[in-house]
């Protein structure tokens, strides 16, 4: 257990959870997320992105500059392929993937608590 919580991957585990949760719950109540939630949850997203990154690489030992942190976040949208193949090789598509449906996953599970509710 110890080793999931320290692991790089859980906060974005987490927010896609606690995400899921919420969006459900808007449902539930008959209401759309606000455009502030959007903006906040996408901040949250990006920057728990970049922090994945940092710690993924720091555990593996290979930060390949001095402030990669904000290398990352100012061009976070190129960085995430660029580094999970960098630092993975070809199995960094599987990363990719499993980053991909960890981002998709509460939009897709909002859809289905929708269509249970009011389908």
């Amino acid at each position: 257990m110890r080793y999931f919580i320290t692991h790089p991957i859980a906060p974005l585990l987490l927010f896609s959870i606690v995400l899921a949760a919420l969006l459900a719950a808007y449902l539930a109540v008959g209401m759309s997320p606000s455009t502030s939630f959007e903006v906040v949850a996408s901040f949250s997203w990006s920057l728990l992105l970049a922090f994945w990154v940092v710690a993924d690489a720091r555990r593996r030992k290979g930060i390949p500059c001095f402030d990669f942190g904000l290398f990352c976040y100012v061009f976070l949208p190129l960085v995430v392929p660029w580094y999970c193949f960098w630092s993975r090789g070809w199995r960094g598509a599987l990363t990719l993937v499993a980053i991909a449906g960890l981002w998709l996953a509460p939009y897709i599970i909002a859809m289905a608590v929708w269509l249970i509710l009011y389908g």
